[in-house]
């Protein structure tokens, strides 16, 4: 019952000293006479940076006697570390606008002392900063500078850790696709470094994304290298959340008795650190598994003892995660008044911190308990509010992504813009450099320019009217050739981002390669973005994959890929839909109710496969496009139902239709773009026949040259003449 534990890395660029007798000496240090004024700066700054973790009232106390001595006797180091502990100081305490303030500051003195190999520490730290404020863009940026500038110097320590915050920092606002392509850059980079430490926090955080996105074979598999690293360095707290997630990850997939081994490696972790949350961590944990063996009782009592440890006031989320898995075992047990006090128990901590999806599912086991003890209006309500709640988190978290990217692309383009005007201000002062000189030597020739001037005036001011109006003419003209590039920019910029966003959606190559090894897909949309799109997921054991046309091409078309795409994950990987007809009912059912009004039919064609890896078995919907098979040089054209997966004439129910395959058969799909295309020697439409003919001609060739066929005849069948819609073709050999 309890949600994933996932961990950050966070950056520091000093070591926390933490021992009581070291502080001591430092203060016992402060009693004597010192050789300099900056030895007595570096005393005041270091027991500053060793209170952190004690007392932060005594922190700023030593960091301001430090940071005024610094300032008056001009110790540019001195300034520098007291900045940086600031830094720190006002984070642990969420002021982050101050954070910020001070570490750009600190930024400014880096550069100004010639220091930029100590760059690394302060954009990591403000990154941070804006982490934990919940600014990614700005988080991302700063991370991603703090790497460049690690790179810059060889400082590959730093380097390693960063890709841990940066891919922390992807995994958070949901962009999974970057938050892996970091982790494994990490991964990349720790082959050189052998540093076992990072590389099971690496290999850990990888695991969480793929939890996230429900491919639990591939957390598990991450997971289970993450425990191995973790065993051979000790890193004792790591290994305890390892095996925490791996407990749900069993669970999940109803191996229990691996279940259970993780849950007694906890025991002896937990035995080992003999700390509050860890007991609590562990409680909790074999109370929810012997929930899932339905040994109620035994896991109530556990509960019990793991709210012992739950302290209300400094954890609220352990505290709600105790109440939680109370109210779930009342329900059981069919106590339903002390469940639903123990699901308004954990609703109001959950509420308090403001985390969503927990709130989601105390309100789904709240509506449960209601409508077990016979209060269904009450339950109905309950449930109502936990699906408002959760569109409403959907919607935030795409709103998020986007809002994230977009703001990393403008953050750029200020970036841009910046460089751009200090490139422009050099060449002015070189320009107005070069004209000083050229005024010198007209004053050392003076008096033969007056004469000249005196001949020639009244020609030269002629000239100047007309030069003038020249370049009134000129600006005019360079104004609006200046407007029209930047409005072109800004929608190119657009149409780029909306491509950056659709390329996010599709099914990630390693997906894809893992599922169907021997197989491509020629993808090549019309502009920059496509109606046309491909999309995996995987599920119990059954791997989805869809080729689809929606209405339209363009940004318009990207847009309805990326709700279609919205719109099939929530029925597979929300709902638990497992039937592709019954999927495509669903898709239609949302696309009806959230766009198809005033008489439009927006959707989509397309070929969703299912392949069982359990049983071997194949099965499909079909929305007017035809999957095909070409068996022994013969091709195999499959049915497909005649309507589309929106509004329209026909609302029949979708089927779902079985397909008997032999190994050897080489399976295609496609959409209507590739067959549509005008070309060849009369700049007719290539057509559907003569695309299956070249796909049967093609089906012969090993898979990997395929691909590069297509795209070859495509090419020499389109010539000079436009693309005229979007082109997606998946082929697949089956074995």
């Amino acid at each position: 019952m309890r949600s994933w534990i996932f961990v950050s890395a966070l950056f520091a660029c000093s070591l926390v000293h933490g021992q009581t007798s070291y502080l001591d000496s430092l203060k016992y240090s402060l009693q004597k006479p010192v050789s300099s004024d900056t030895m007595r700066v570096f005393q005041y700054n270091e027991i500053a940076w060793t209170y952190l973790d004690y007392s932060l009232d005594s922190t700023y106390f030593y960091l301001q006697k430090g940071l005024n001595l610094a300032q008056k006797k001009k110790y540019p180091n001195g300034i520098m570390d007291a900045k940086n502990t600031l830094g720190i100081y006002y984070r642990y305490l969420s002021e982050y606008s101050k954070a910020i303030d001070t570490y750009n500051e600190l930024i400014a003195l880096r550069i100004q002392n010639n220091q930029e190999d100590k760059l690394t520490g302060a954009y990591a730290n403000l990154g941070s900063v804006y982490y934990e404020k919940g600014s990614y863009a700005q988080a991302l940026k700063h991370y991603q500078k703090a790497i460049d500038i690690a790179k810059k110097f060889h400082q590959d320590d730093k380097v390693l850790v960063l890709y841990s915050n940066l891919g922390a920092a992807y995994k958070s606002v949901g962009l999974y696709d970057q938050a892996i392509s970091t982790f494994n850059e990490g991964l990349k980079l720790n082959k050189r470094i052998k540093n076992k430490e990072q590389e099971a926090q690496l290999y850990m955080n990888l695991s969480t994304v793929y939890h996230d996105r429900n491919m639990i074979d591939e957390s598990v598999k991450y997971s289970e290298i993450a425990r191995k690293l973790s065993r051979e360095v000790n890193a004792v707290r790591n290994r305890q959340t390892i095996l925490y997630n791996l407990s749900l990850d069993y669970r999940s997939k109803k191996q229990f008795a691996k279940a259970k081994a993780c849950l007694d490696e906890m025991y002896s972790v937990a035995k080992e650190m003999d700390e509050e949350d860890i007991w609590l961590e562990y409680f909790l944990a074999r109370a929810n598994y012997l929930y899932d063996l339905k040994r109620f009782s035994e896991a109530m009592k556990l509960t019990v003892t793991a709210e012992k440890y739950a302290n209300r006031e400094a954890d609220l989320l352990s505290y709600g995660e105790v109440q939680l898995t109370k109210a779930s075992i009342y329900a059981e047990l069919k106590k339903f008044k002390e469940g639903i006090e123990a699901a308004d128990l954990a609703l109001d901590a959950f509420q308090d911190t403001e985390d969503a999806n927990a709130q989601i599912r105390t309100l789904k086991v709240l509506a449960g308990l209601y409508k077990a003890s016979g209060a269904h209006e009450k339950a109905l309500k309950v449930f109502e509010e936990a699906q408002a709640l959760k569109e409403k988190t959907d919607l935030e978290s795409v709103t998020n992504q986007i809002a994230t990217l977009n703001s990393l692309n403008e953050l750029d383009r200020k970036e841009q813009d910046l460089a751009l005007s200090k490139q422009t201000n050099q060449r002015i002062s070189a320009e107005n450099e070069r004209k000083n000189n050229l005024i010198l030597g007209l004053f050392l020739i003076g008096g033969l320019i007056v004469i000249s001037l005196g001949i020639s005036f009244k020609s030269n001011q002629q000239k100047k009217k007309a030069n003038a109006l020249l370049n009134q003419q000129n600006e005019e003209i360079e104004n609006q050739k200046s407007l029209i590039v930047e409005k072109q920019t800004e929608i190119l910029d657009s149409i780029h981002y909306a491509k950056r966003i659709q390329e996010s959606l599709l099914v990630q190559k390693k997906l894809l390669e893992e599922a169907l090894p021997d197989s491509y897909i020629f993808f090549r949309p019309k502009d920059i973005v496509s109606g046309d799109f491909y999309w995996a997921t995987k599920r119990n054991n059954k791997f989805y994959l869809a080729i689809c046309d929606s209405t339209g091409h363009g940004v318009p078309g990207a847009f309805m890929s990326a709700l279609n795409i919205t719109f099939l994950s929530e029925a597979i990987n929300q709902l638990g839909i497992e039937e592709p007809g019954q999927i495509f009912d669903h898709v239609r059912s949302r696309l009806v109710e959230s766009i198809s009004h005033d008489g439009a039919k927006d959707g989509m064609d397309g070929i969703l496969f299912c392949f069982d890896e359990n049983n071997r078995n194949l099965t499909y919907a079909a929305a007017y496009n035809n999957p095909v098979i070409v068996r022994n040089g013969e091709l195999i054209k499959f049915p497909a139902d005649k309507m589309p997966v929106g509004k329209s004439d026909s609302m029949n129910d979708f089927q779902t239709y079985s397909m008997e395959t032999e190994a050897g058969d080489t399976l295609f799909a496609y959409t209507d773009g590739y067959a549509d295309q005008f070309g060849g020697e009369k700049g007719k439409k290539l057509k559907l026949a003569n695309l299956n003919a070249y796909l049967v001609e093609i089906s012969a060739k090993r898979i990997s040259d395929q691909s590069n066929m297509l795209k070859n005849h495509f090419a020499a069948w389109k010539g000079n003449l436009d693309q005229v819609d979007d082109v997606c073709v998946f082929g697949v050999k089956l074995i």
